[in-house]
């Protein structure tokens, strides 16, 4: 007797992921695993191009679809071009966002300074309503009425 096992399909399969600080730690972790999934994702990173890259590479290789963009999440207008150019490359829909980009300054507090602090905010909190608003651009575009409405947009 012969058994045919068919491979199911992915999860996340013809789903488009943007993953805000993608290329290292958690958030390289979660882009690996939305593309496991099925999910093309693109990805943000502020430094270390060549880290992103090879994520990227590594990604394609084993037949996800991957975009490595460099960013910095304190720039709202970047991050807002950045997610746009992430949709238009991947057919114009965003379905999952991930804020996953952070910093942090280490130390005491009389020695952070007010640039420290600010960037904080910036790529900490601000960074992640910028996202979500630029996403919600593309994702409510998948969506009828009653759904939309029911995501607010």
């Amino acid at each position: 007797m012969t058994t045919t096992t068919t491979s199911p399909t992915p999860v996340l399969a013809g789903k488009v992921a943007f993953v805000t600080g993608g290329s290292r730690g958690i958030g390289a972790a979660i882009v690996r695993r939305l593309a496991r999934d099925g999910a093309a994702v693109a990805f943000s990173y502020s430094s270390s191009q060549a880290v992103a890259e090879e994520l990227a590479r590594s990604l394609e290789a084993e037949g996800g679809r991957a975009l490595a963009l460099k960013i910095d999440s304190a720039d709202a207008e970047a991050l807002k071009a950045g997610i746009d150019q992430a949709a238009r490359h991947f057919g114009g829909r965003i379905d999952i966002l991930v804020n996953s980009a952070g910093v942090l300054h280490l130390g005491p507090v009389d020695q952070l300074t007010l640039a420290d602090f600010d960037r904080t905010i910036a790529v900490n909190v601000r960074a992640v309503f910028v996202a979500i608003q630029a996403a919600l651009a593309h994702i409510c575009l998948l969506y009828t009425s009653d759904a939309a409405d029911d995501l607010l947009c």
